[in-house]
C-alpha cells in the first residue's frame, strides 16, 4: 500500500530581489577549491527552514495550520542581515555551506513559536536546537575543504521576514521538488498571501531545488 504521507517543512521564503545577489555569492564560492564538491542550491529555491517536519499525514494539515497560526499570531515582521558565510556544523567536518543570519533572536523566537504549534498539533518535538542560517549548498564529501573566506561573500542586502510557508518536498531522480501548500504565518503589518492549501483549491506551483 503506497505511503500517503507528505514530506514537509515550514520555512521563510527568500524574496526574488535577493536571488541575484545570493547567486553571485554562490558563483564565487563555486569557483573556490572544493566548490565542485558542493551541491549548490538554486537561487530561486532558497528558503530559511524554521522546522523540518518529516513525513506527515495530510489530514493533520488543517490542525497544524491552526495551531502554528495561534502561536505565531503576535509576531511582527522583521529584517535579517546575511552576515557571513559559514560551514556547518563545524569547520573541521562541514556538511552545509550557509549564510549566518543576524540578529538571530527574532528568527529564533519565531522558530520556537512554530515549534510550539507543531507540538500542539500532535507531532513529535524537535530535540536539536534551532540555528539561524540560510543554506547555500550541501557538501557531498564530509571531509572536503572549502575556503569560504577566500571570496567576497559580503552582502549589504537585508532579508525581510514577513511570512512562513508550509512546503511539501518530493524527492525525485531529477532532484527535490518543493511545493508551497499554505501560509502558516503572516506578520500583522504584512499583506497576507493566498497559496494553494487544503483550504484553497488553486493548483500549487512546483519548485525544483537542489537544496
Amino acid at each position: 500500500m503506497p505511503d500517503a504521507r507528505l514530506r514537509a517543512f515550514i520555512a521563510v521564503p527568500v524574496p526574488s530581489t535577493l536571488h541575484r545577489p545570493i547567486a553571485r555569492v554562490i558563483d564565487a564560492l563555486r569557483k573556490q577549491p572544493g566548490g565542485d564538491r558542493v551541491r549548490w542550491v538554486r537561487a530561486e529555491n532558497l528558503h530559511v527552514t524554521l522546522r523540518f517536519l518529516g513525513k506527515i499525514d495530510p489530514d493533520i494539515i488543517p490542525t497544524l495550520l491552526e495551531r502554528v497560526g495561534e502561536r505565531t499570531a503576535q509576531h511582527e515582521a522583521f529584517e535579517l542581515t546575511l552576515a557571513h558565510v559559514q560551514l556547518f556544523p563545524s569547520q573541521r567536518r562541514p556538511s552545509v555551506v550557509a549564510f549566518e543570519l543576524a540578529p538571530a533572536e527574532p528568527l529564533t523566537r519565531l522558530a520556537e513559536a512554530v515549534e510550539q504549534g507543531v507540538v500542539a498539533a500532535g507531532l513529535p518535538g524537535e530535540s536539536r536546537p534551532f540555528r539561524s542560517h540560510l543554506t547555500l549548498g550541501r557538501i557531498r564529501e564530509r571531509h572536503s575543504a572549502l575556503d569560504v573566506t577566500a571570496s567576497d561573500t559580503a552582502l549589504s542586502d537585508s532579508l525581510p521576514v514577513t511570512e512562513a510557508i508550509l512546503f511539501q518536498s518530493e524527492l525525485r531522480k531529477s532532484g527535490a521538488f518543493h511545493t508551497p501548500l499554505a501560509q502558516v504565518w503572516a506578520a500583522a503589518s504584512a499583506p497576507s498571501a493566498v497559496l494553494a492549501s487544503p483550504l484553497h483549491s488553486s493548483k500549487p506551483k512546483e519548485q525544483n531545488t537542489d537544496g
